[in-house]
């Protein structure tokens, strides 16, 4: 279909016509400022070399430190949030602790702190550090879930009264003898089984016994 410039003018003329007729006061003033606004932000992003600030961005976000460092934000964010004056008064406390034992080791430092410091920058590598970042997330929700099963609390438990039943229990005699008396007992045996039992489902073990009572 052909046209001639005549009836592309006539067009162009009646489509601006309409344009400034649906424009109203309003609408200009909302563009000037957008207008107004998006000069003052290229001139703010040219003043603060934005230019040499973006390929860096684009490596971060390639690499994938930018979400690191989102989610270190993030955890920022809640560590403030969970702040309490109580927890701030026992950090500083740790702190002032911390900068005691570190004046001490400084003070009676022979050497082998240094020799220890520099093991540790050797053995520090950026594949170290990768490796500690992705396996944090795993071992927070391993903490979540020990703290949530109330374990840690009866551990806590077993272990003064082991040390209290240790302080008392008589020396075992040594021998065959004693080693049968101390399977005889039906706690000990309970003890037992409880490790047997541990022990297998850690290393992922189905015994003859446990295979024959599922069968049944």
């Amino acid at each position: 279909m052909s046209t001639d410039n005549a009836n592309v003018e006539s067009a162009a003329a009646v489509l601006i016509e309409a344009g400034f007729e649906t424009l109203t006061d309003e609408m200009v003033g909302r563009l000037t400022q957008a207008a107004s606004q998006g000069l003052d932000m290229l001139d703010d992003l040219q003043r603060h070399h934005i230019s040499e600030v973006l390929p860096l961005v684009g490596e971060l976000a390639a690499s994938g430190d930018l979400a690191r460092l989102a989610r270190l934000a993030r955890l920022v964010g809640a560590a403030e949030d969970a702040l309490t004056d109580d927890l701030v008064t026992r950090l500083v406390g740790l702190a002032s602790q911390t900068m005691t034992v570190l004046d001490h080791v400084t003070r009676v430092d022979d050497g082998r702190y240094a020799r220890i410091w520099e093991r540790l920058e050797e053995r520090l590598t950026p594949a170290l550090v990768d490796r500690t970042l992705k396996a944090l997330p795993p071992l927070l929700d391993l903490f979540e879930c020990v703290a949530a099963s109330g374990v840690l609390p009866d551990v806590a438990k077993g272990s003064k009264r082991l040390q209290e039943e240790l302080a008392q229990a008589p020396h075992p005699g040594g021998g065959l003898a004693g080693l049968w008396t101390l399977l005889k007992d039906a706690d000990n045996q309970r003890v037992l089984q409880a490790l047997l039992f541990y022990g297998r489902r850690v290393l992922n073990i189905e015994g003859a016994s446990a295979k024959a009572t599922g069968s049944r």
